[in-house]
């Protein structure tokens, strides 16, 4: 668990956002396994004593990683309204959601690289936090789904099969956009795989 920081103090908030940042430059870069406290100290530009003051080990550092990448998806991830309204038609507001999420994990390279370390890293322990990463993300897809369903957006159909076949979907979506030089928009991945993910469950 990472050590505790001091919320109201903005100069150890940046600090330990640099810190982060420069861990998953690490672990992107070398997985893992191969990463070091060493190279996430030399990386960040700070001394040991200071990386210790934030985190007590690499893997508080790679479990804060992934604290915080659960903490905005599930801040861009919200209910589609449907009884206010003045709120946007419920396919407007589920592909804002769906850019919104492409977006930050597009936009953080590192991020999105460790993240596709899933099943690759041969360290046990990192192997299971992702893994308990990707089950919160497609427990968030099934209870989307179901909310989809009660107000007659989707059909009715199998939540947790779904859910698993549209995180199937994401990863190896992201997957190509990152490693392709020349990648499609944004806007374009939306649609393509909104048009793949819905076009069998809309009502």
């Amino acid at each position: 668990m990472a050590s505790s920081v001091v919320a109201l103090d903005p100069a150890k908030q940046e600090r330990r956002r640099q810190i982060l940042a420069a861990a998953k430059t690490v672990f992107a870069d070398s997985g893992y396994h191969g990463a070091s406290i060493g190279a996430i100290i030399e990386r960040a530009q700070i001394a040991r004593g200071t990386f210790y003051l934030y985190f007590e080990s690499k893997t508080a550092v790679f479990d804060s990683i992934l604290d915080q990448a659960m903490k905005d998806l599930r801040a861009r991830i919200r209910r589609i309204e449907v009884v206010e309204q003045t709120a946007a038609p419920p396919q407007v507001q589920l592909r804002a959601q769906v850019v919104a999420v492409f977006e930050y994990i597009v936009g953080d390279r590192p991020l999105a690289m460790l993240l596709l370390s899933a099943g690759h890293t041969p360290d046990v322990e990192a192997a299971e936090r992702l893994d308990q990463f990707f089950g919160e993300i497609r427990d968030l897809l099934r209870r989307a789904v179901e909310s989809g369903a009660e107000i007659g957006l989707l059909r009715k159909c199998h939540p947790e099969l779904v859910a698993a076949a549209m995180l199937g979907m994401i990863r190896g979506v992201i997957e190509l956009v990152i490693h392709d030089p020349s990648p499609p928009s944004i806007e374009v991945v939306v649609s393509e795989m909104l048009t793949v993910a819905l076009r069998g469950v809309l009502a």
